[in-house]
């Protein structure tokens, strides 16, 4: 009996600590940044990171067809790369997020990427080039 009682208030302990932390979130002290998807569009709720602090992405296709998510380069400082190149390139790629769906990545952008020229964007046959992209800023 004794044990059922110890068992039983260790269960309702963790379900209370699990509760107040939410269901999706991230690492620990990530700041939750949404992103959304359509067709030729990205927005953010956030453009402006500080390197070293955690964030956690959540990306959601809000579009009618299939997109990726990277954080990379702008493609116009790059030529004209094969796709195996760019997603060597980026420092975050999600593949596929089908019509309605949402993926989530966490981020923690390094020290080295503060001032460099980044972005949000899809690289899919067409969709950068039909506006699918949306600058970001990695400042101290």
């Amino acid at each position: 009996m004794k044990y059922r009682v110890i068992f039983g208030s260790l269960l309702i302990l963790l379900t209370i600590v699990l509760s107040a932390c939410g269901g999706s979130s991230g690492p620990a002290g990530s700041q939750e940044v949404s992103v959304t998807l359509s067709d030729f569009k990205v927005s953010a709720s956030t453009t402006t990171f500080s390197p070293g602090m955690p964030y956690h992405f959540v990306v959601t296709n809000n579009g009618k067809m299939a997109h990726e998510f990277m954080i990379l380069p702008p493609l116009a400082g790059m030529g004209s790369m094969s796709m195996d190149d760019l997603h060597k390139q980026s420092l975050v790629m999600i593949e596929s997020i089908a019509p309605g769906e949402s993926k989530t990545v966490d981020v923690t952008f390094p020290s080295s990427s503060v001032g460099s020229s980044l972005e949000l964007a899809c690289h899919l046959p067409g969709h950068y080039e039909a506006g699918m992209k949306l600058p970001i800023t990695v400042s101290k």
